[in-house]
């Protein structure tokens, strides 16, 4: 395996797993629920009263979290 020198960025990666990790870390003691996808994204499929505007919360923001940043004129891919 080699690593790609002219694309390789630690400090923005570092920022991005940071900030996943705090995402996450604020959801379970914010509300005591665990980030995962495929959870989050089942709940809406049943939903309960009182979750899912913050589920529909979180699955925006995967949608538009790539769109903004094209937008700002970013590339989002390698």
């Amino acid at each position: 395996m080699t690593i790609d020198w002219s694309h390789f960025t630690p400090w923005m990666s570092l920022a991005g797993g940071l900030l996943i990790g705090v995402a996450a870390a604020l959801l379970v003691l914010l509300n005591g629920r665990i980030a995962g996808i495929s959870g989050i994204v089942g709940g809406l499929l049943m939903p309960r009263r009182g979750e899912i505007v913050w589920r529909l919360a979180f699955a925006a923001g995967l949608f538009a979290a790539p769109l903004v940043m094209r937008l700002a004129g970013q590339s989002i891919t390698p």
